[in-house]
């Protein structure tokens, strides 16, 4: 009766020493396995991160957008901000001011080139084009260029792509600040050479960087206006002159 009960009991030890054994093994096998995916992914986010960014052709983007909107004239992009946009232009600086692209009532409109400008021209001398969007005080329209207002970030980040639906341009930052409705920095009309470089060493002299870069009557420009609250018609200002 002694050996029957101790043959049981060792039975019992050993079936329960083989589901222990599986258990082990299967444990040991789910670790291998989640170790080595996680390896995989992190290699995989690695080379992933490694890898050179496509390059992108914003005026063929422009240009297939402006096949549904017919007001499309550009594309702005900006690195390191979610500046990464369609630009219109109507025949009034209203249009696009308060409405969207399919014409309803929003409060922050669409991102918009001055009508006082001529995307044809803008290889010219002279030329001097102004996009406006609205401070929505959120990581939306131009409330990123607040960025510039850190010295750190503007030594990082003093180019600007602006493409039409005739080329791809880039642009070198030379002026950033804060200014009011009482300082005219939007011209685009001027009596002669002498006259615009005067009114570019006006825009340099606001800067709040010395940023190192020269501007002068050769040069085509290009001016990024948003509302600054912080102080009565205020407005914050990102100027760059056409890398040419």
């Amino acid at each position: 009766m002694i050996n029957v009960k101790k043959r049981r009991n060792t039975r019992i030890l050993i079936i329960l020493a083989s589901i222990f054994g599986i258990a082990l093994i299967g444990f040991l096998l789910s670790f291998f396995f989640t170790s080595n995916d996680d390896k995989k992914t992190q290699l995989t986010e690695k080379t992933e991160n490694q890898l050179p960014s496509t390059k992108r052709n914003l005026q063929e983007e422009s240009t297939i957008l402006s096949k549904q909107y017919k007001d499309v004239v550009g594309w702005l992009r900006i690195s390191g901000t979610s500046i990464d946009t369609a630009i219109f232009q109507s025949d009034n600086n209203d249009r696009y001011l308060r409405k969207d692209k399919d014409n309803k009532e929003t409060k922050w409109g669409e991102n918009f080139l001055d009508y006082r400008c001529d995307i044809k021209k803008m290889e010219q001398s002279m030329q001097h084009y102004i996009i406006y969007g609205h401070n929505t005080e959120v990581d939306t329209r131009f409330t990123p260029l607040f960025n510039y207002k850190k010295e750190e970030f503007f030594k990082t980040h003093q180019n600007i792509e602006f493409s039409t639906l005739y080329g791809n341009y880039k642009f070198q930052i030379f002026a950033t600040y804060t200014t009011n409705t009482d300082f005219f920095y939007i011209d685009t009309k001027f009596k002669d050479a002498d006259d615009y470089e005067t009114f570019l060493k006006s825009l340099k002299a606001k800067s709040e960087y010395d940023t190192k870069v020269e501007v002068n009557k050769n040069d085509t420009i290009l001016t990024l206006s948003t509302c600054d609250y912080g102080i009565e018609n205020g407005r914050y200002v990102v100027q760059a002159k056409l890398v040419k």
